[in-house]
This record gives C-alpha cells, sequence and structure tokens, in this order.
C-alpha cells in the first residue's frame, strides 16, 4: 500500500542505465516507485535458458534491477545481491553443477566452494530455504531434460529466476512477483506486457535483417535501424530464406505481417495510470526501451501524468550510431512515449540536432549537469530525481498556499516590523493574521483576536475544520522569528511530502540557545539555571510519552500540511497546550520534522512569568 501523499513515478528501463536514477529515486523516503522493464533479451546465457525452457521469456535485465532495489544494509542482503549476480565460472564441470543442485536439495554446506559458501552462510534460514527451492525446482527440470544445459558463465540469479518460473506454472510475471518478494524489493518490479513469449527482431535501411536481440544490441554497421518487430516464434528456415530474397519495402511487408504486439499487462497499465511522474530511462534503444513504449502506446497516450520526461543517453551505442540526440527523442515518440520534457546533459556526447532549442516536438528540453566529473560515463541519479521532482512541483498546479498566524506576546509595537518584512519577502498565495494587534490590513494582512494562554490552538483547529490553505503557519513567543526561515520550511516540505508538519528548533544552536534563555531570564539566576534543565526535561518527558525526541518542544514556530492532517478525526476535545496537540497528530502517524531556525529575543519585552505558565501547562498536558 502506498504512503498517503507519496509521488508515484513509474520509471520505464532496461538492464543498467537507470542504476543511479533508480538507486537516487529510493533514496527518497516519499516516493513509490514503479519499473517497468520488458523481457526479450536473449544474449549468451539468457538466450541459453530461454532455448533450454521454450515459452521463457528473458530474466537478465530483471535480475539487474533487482539487486539495484536490494538495500545493502546487513551482511545478508549483501550476500543475497552477490549471489543473485554471481556467475558459474567458465570452466564449471560436470561436478560442480552437481554439487550446486545437492547442496540446493539438502542444505549440505560443505559441498559448497567459496564465495557461494559464506554467502549461504549470511542468508537467514527461512531466506536461505526459499532460495534453494527455487534453484533446486530448475535443477531438477534439467536433470529430466532431453538435452543438457550449458552452465558456463550462467547467472545464479537466472537460474533462481527459471526456478520460479517452473514453479509458478510457466507464467513469468508470477515468477518475477515471486523474486521480488524473495528478495524484498523496495520497489515494485514489472513486466511491461503480458507474458507471451516474443522474439525482438530489427530492420536496418539497407535490409539487413536482425534476427534476435543480441544482434541488435551488438557490433553491426552503421546503417540505422529501421524497424522493429515483436514476432511470436523465430522465423523457420523456409520463411528466413523468403525474407532474404525481397528487397526491403518486401522485408517490411512480410514482417509486418508476422508481427504480433503483446499486451500490455494489467498491472502495468495500472500503474501508469495511476504515475505522478512518467520517466523514460537511458539505455540500449532499440532492446531494452522502443519494446517496451510499442507495448505501452494507447497508455502512455492516455495516462493523466502532468510530466512524461525522457533521460537522454549520454553517448552513442551500437544501435544509435550516428544519430543525434533529436533522433533519439524521435524515435521514442514514434514508438509510442508521450514525452513532456527531455533531460539533457551539458556535456552529452550526441550531437543534439533539433534539441538545440528550448522545446522539440512538443517537449520542453531541460539542461543541467546531469552526469558527475568523478564518473562522466554514467548519469547523476540525484540531480535527475532532483530535477524531476521539482518539474513535476511546478506542474501540479498552483502554488501551494500559506496562513501565517502570529501572535507576539506583549510586542505589539513590532508588529510594524513583521508587516514590513513579510511584504519584502517573495511570496505567493500568503496571507498573514494578526493576533492582537492593530492594524489597518490589506495586501493580505488581517487581524484576529485570540485571548488565552495558547491563542495558536484554537487557530489550528478552526483551520482544520474551516480553513483552505495548503500551509498554516504558527508564530508566537516573546521573540521574532524569521520569515526566511518559514519559507525554507515550507521547501522542505514541499520536497518531502511523507511530512505532515516541521518545528523550527531554537536550540540546536548552542550559542543561541544559552542567549534565548539570557534574554528570557535577565538577572533572574534561579528562572535562568530553571530554564535550561526544564528544556531538557521536557524533551526527555516528550520522548517518554510519544517515542519522538525533540529538542525544541516549546517552540512558537510550527509549519503544518493540510494534505497530511485532511483525514484526522476532530482535535477539537481535550487540551488547549500545544503539545497535547503535538502528541494527538503523533499518535495518528503525522510525521514530524525539526530544522533550526533563528529566534531572538528582546531584553525589556520577554516575560519569564508567561514561559513558565506555558511551560507547565505543557507539561501537564502530557500526563
Amino acid at each position: 500500500m502506498s504512503a498517503p501523499g507519496a509521488t508515484k513515478i513509474v520509471l520505464f528501463c532496461g538492464g543498467r542505465g537507470s542504476a543511479t536514477i533508480i538507486r537516487a529515486l529510493l533514496r527518497q523516503t516519499d516516493i513509490e516507485l514503479t519499473l517497468l522493464v520488458n523481457a526479450y533479451d536473449d544474449g549468451l546465457s539468457t538466450g541459453a535458458l530461454r532455448n533450454f525452457i521454450p515459452g521463457m521469456l528473458g530474466p537478465s535485465d530483471f535480475r539487474k534491477n533487482l539487486s539495484y532495489l536490494l538495500g545493502n544494509y546487513s551482511n545478508a542482503q549483501y550476500a543475497l545481491r552477490n549471489l543473485m549476480e554471481y556467475r558459474l565460472p567458465p570452466a564449471s564441470g560436470a561436478g560442480e553443477i552437481e554439487s550446486l543442485a545437492r547442496f540446493a536439495r539438502n542444505n549440505d554446506a560443505s559441498l559448497l566452494g567459496e564465495p557461494l559458501k559464506g554467502w549461504f552462510a549470511q542468508l537467514p534460514a527461512p531466506l536461505c530455504t526459499r532460495l534453494r527451492a527455487l534453484l533446486g525446482r530448475f535443477f531438477d527440470h534439467a536433470a529430466g531434460a532431453d538435452t543438457s544445459f550449458d552452465y558456463r558463465d550462467c547467472s545464479l540469479g537466472n537460474l533462481v529466476f527459471a526456478g520460479a518460473y517452473l514453479q509458478c506454472g510457466r507464467d513469468f510475471n508470477a515468477a518475477a512477483a515471486t523474486v521480488g518478494d524473495l528478495v524484498g524489493s523496495r520497489a515494485q518490479l514489472l513486466n511491461v506486457s503480458s507474458e507471451q513469449n516474443r522474439v525482438l527482431v530489427g530492420l536496418k535501411q539497407d535490409g539487413t535483417y536482425l534476427s534476435c536481440e543480441a544482434q541488435i544490441v551488438g557490433p553491426q554497421s552503421p546503417v540505422p535501424i529501421t524497424n522493429l518487430y515483436l514476432l511470436e516464434q523465430r522465423l523457420t528456415d523456409a520463411e528466413a530464406q523468403i525474407l532474404g530474397g525481397r528487397d526491403l519495402a518486401g522485408k517490411q511487408v512480410f514482417l509486418a505481417e508476422h508481427d504480433a504486439v503483446p499486451p500490455l499487462s494489467p498491472a502495468a497499465a495500472q500503474a501508469i495510470a495511476g504515475a505522478d511522474v512518467i520517466l523514460y530511462g537511458p539505455g540500449t534503444q532499440h532492446s531494452s526501451l522502443l519494446p517496451s513504449y510499442r507495448i505501452a502506446r494507447q497508455a502512455l497516450a492516455a495516462a493523466p501524468a502532468p510530466v512524461k520526461a525522457l533521460v537522454m543517453n549520454l553517448d552513442s551505442d551500437n544501435d544509435i550510431q550516428g544519430l543525434s540526440a533529436s533522433a533519439v527523442l524521435d524515435l521514442a515518440l514514434d514508438h509510442g512515449a508521450a514525452v513532456t520534457h527531455v533531460l539533457l546533459d551539458r556535456n552529452v556526447r550526441l550531437p543534439p540536432g533539433g534539441l538545440e532549442d528550448d522545446a522539440y516536438r512538443g517537449a520542453q528540453v531541460l539542461r543541467g549537469a546531469f552526469t558527475t566529473p568523478a564518473r562522466p560515463g554514467l548519469h547523476n541519479g540525484t540531480a535527475i530525481a532532483e530535477r524531476i521532482l521539482s518539474v513535476r512541483g511546478a506542474s501540479a498546479g498552483d502554488p501551494a498556499s500559506v496562513e501565517i498566524f502570529a501572535d507576539i506576546h506583549n510586542r505589539s509595537v513590532a508588529s510594524d516590523e513583521l508587516v514590513e518584512e513579510f511584504l519584502e519577502m517573495d511570496w505567493t498565495g500568503a496571507r498573514l493574521v494578526l493576533n492582537r494587534v492593530a492594524h489597518s490590513g490589506g495586501d493580505g494582512i488581517s487581524t484576529a483576536q485570540r485571548e488565552g494562554l495558547f491563542p495558536e490552538t484554537g487557530y489550528f483547529r478552526d483551520w482544520l475544520r474551516q480553513g483552505s490553505s495548503d500551509y498554516l503557519v504558527l508564530m508566537t513567543g516573546d521573540g521574532a522569528y524569521r520569515f526566511r526561515d518559514v519559507q525554507a520550511i515550507i521547501r522542505l516540505l514541499e520536497q518531502q511530502q511523507s511530512l505532515g508538519g516541521v518545528f523550527g528548533s531554537r536550540t540546536q544552536s548552542r550559542r543561541q540557545f544559552i542567549t534565548s534563555i539570557q534574554a528570557a531570564y535577565g538577572e533572574h539566576r534561579l528562572l535562568y539555571w530553571l530554564g535550561k534543565v526544564a528544556a531538557f526535561f521536557l524533551s526527555f518527558i516528550f520522548y517518554l510519552r510519544t517515542g519522538v525526541i525533540f529538542s525544541d518542544p516549546l517552540t512558537g514556530l510550527r509549519v503544518f500540511r493540510r494534505q497530511r492532517l485532511a483525514h484526522l478525526p476532530d482535535l477539537s476535545a481535550g487540551q488547549t497546550a500545544p503539545l497535547a496537540i503535538v502528541r494527538q497528530l503523533i499518535r495518528h502517524g503525522v510525521e514530524v520534522a525539526e530544522l533550526p531556525v533563528i529566534y531572538r529575543t528582546y531584553s525589556g519585552f520577554t516575560d519569564p512569568y508567561w514561559r513558565i505558565r506555558r511551560g507547565l501547562r505543557n507539561l501537564a498536558s502530557l500526563f
């Protein structure tokens, strides 16, 4: 189940090109990521495996992506990743394979050599049992097959996939789900098509026929590939002979008659329809990406996602040699991708072609430093993720509206300065409400008359019931907060959609903490020391009651996001102390963070007894 407010991103990708982007997106806590991959790889050991189990699709790109979705936060996860990526040595003999098969059946680790023995030993027993069961299922199939399988240089993870495929009744998509569950995938990994087997073939401009995916991605002439086809089975010798005797137009007609694009898988269709962002990753275009766009063409055209962004390759591959960046975009569009933005690295080695301008075929061209200097051949996943999320925020609708309730205790004479600062800030859709202050209003400023020790809590409850702004800012105290910090907090909330609120902490600077208490209590040495001790004591009590640590639980700067609070029950019952409200929010699962802020106190205006009364009332509300 996705978290409320999470940004849903669907990423079309191949096996390796999007690795840094995937890892960067997974570092975000408020993103629900779905990877869409096609399974037409048929090179090397993957092709041997598909030939050995007729009807099976290629698992290699799925296995590679699952390795990115594994978090290396424990020895077990590290070991599992190594096991899935481990390749049997090219010189593997029948004895080694038999030992591995016997281990899969009876868990006798003494049969294994290193490093396999050590990796399996680090897996939790239930996980090791499941992994062995899938391997054992494949080895049982291999033992009863009419032909022998060539294990040389075969990935162990591919054998796990093959075992899952056999265990799931030869349902490739079910097998992918099984292996994803096995490794504890941190994102959803889906086959873009239904499980129907297909052979990916291509045709070059000079009539050269590329009879498999391996030829499409392998070394070839610089003549462009003009057509891709998905065949239900390989051409027979007789059909290949017919094809070879035709000119380019005749070959196109012949292959088009045999072309059978499989349907989009229901899970992929649902992901595309519900996406906030559709991302077309970099990679081998004619094998990893363009076939996927063909399959999803109608769904992509109808998808409501406001951002559909293509990340341009950094350099040429065998299948796109000699093409410009705009020609690559043309291919994506012609095969069914709907594109609103193109992310183009400033130092891309592809000639730009038509992407020299700011827009091309309806897509906005976004240039940036999308590689890192130390790794010029790889995309900078963090830079891409941040740019995509900023574009998504800009296209999500009108700018966020902000309502600020300011109660400056005993400092109404400072209201003009507060208003001046508010008007000088670059706001969009902001409104300031001054409490217990005489002001003429206008320019987004109004006044209120709320009495009591905690006027802000009543305003907060009314905002929840009747307000309309996206954010509510509560600024209370006998000192002064800065609107610049308010804007920084709102930027953080915009970036971290999982947060329901952010509190400004005045205590994360030792100097600021001491200065604030000195200004508040002046020459009252006893109150000064009590104030220092009380700050730590209240944080400790709050932790005991809520399980959450706040360095400054009595801060007067709190910012709330309506979207994360709208589902809460009525908070009008109970006490009025702010910490009582915060405790209720935490109890209902609202995530709240702290951000250091500047807080200035003014000698002569601070009211130590007002502070003490508020502190004691807040403390009492925790019991």
